[in-house]
């Protein structure tokens, strides 16, 4: 064997391993992001698994048959906290009997602090034991603050003159109230 014979078999050895340096690191790259999309989905299903609200009231505003104001109460009754930050997240939906049209009616309210008509907003917060929250107390101004477990959420719904609820004896009003991450309570609410 001369030299060039030497020469190439050391090229085509050292290619030979450079193809399978990157292969090998290639699939060791894919593991490791097929791992961490597992972990981050075990996170989320444990998050979701610990998460749990329950709508406790609902209080509408009657006026001559028609509601354009509804107080609910919901009770984080989970192990996870929800940020102030994150209400924006959450969905609030209405199943109804329109006073304008007769008909049944749903209807998603997005979450509007400044308390805009066909939107949501919290008035207060507080313990299941009618107490001041202490831990993470929620400041709407600043944004700041948590919906921890064991508290309650007071929220107002505002309805615009075209979202009018039919408010007559057998009529009623069905609520769902979903977290962030999809956990949802529901409640009706039949007029007398």
């Amino acid at each position: 064997m001369g030299f060039g014979s030497v020469f190439a078999a050391v090229i085509i050895s050292l290619t030979i391993f450079f193809v399978i340096g990157s292969v090998t690191l290639t699939i060791a790259n894919y593991w490791m992001t097929i791992d961490e999309t597992r972990e981050k989905c075990l996170e989320a299903l444990l998050e979701r698994s610990l998460t749990s609200i329950k709508i406790n009231s609902i209080q509408p505003d009657v006026v001559n048959n028609a509601v354009s104001t509804i107080y609910i109460e919901v009770l984080n009754d989970g192990k996870t906290s929800i940020n102030v930050v994150d209400f924006s997240k959450m969905d609030i939906i209405l199943e109804y009997t329109s006073n304008v049209t007769d008909e049944r009616r749903i209807l998603w309210l997005p979450y509007k602090q400044s308390g805009q008509t066909d939107g949501w907003r919290v008035e207060d917060a507080y313990t299941r034991f009618n107490t001041s929250e202490v831990i993470n107390p929620i400041n709407i101004v600043n944004s700041s603050g948590q919906w921890d477990p064991d508290e309650i959420l007071k929220i107002k719904i505002q309805l615009s003159s075209t979202n009018l609820v039919r408010a007559k004896s057998g009529d009623s009003i069905l609520i769902l109230v979903s977290t962030p991450n999809a956990v949802k309570s529901t409640r009706l609410y039949v007029f007398s």
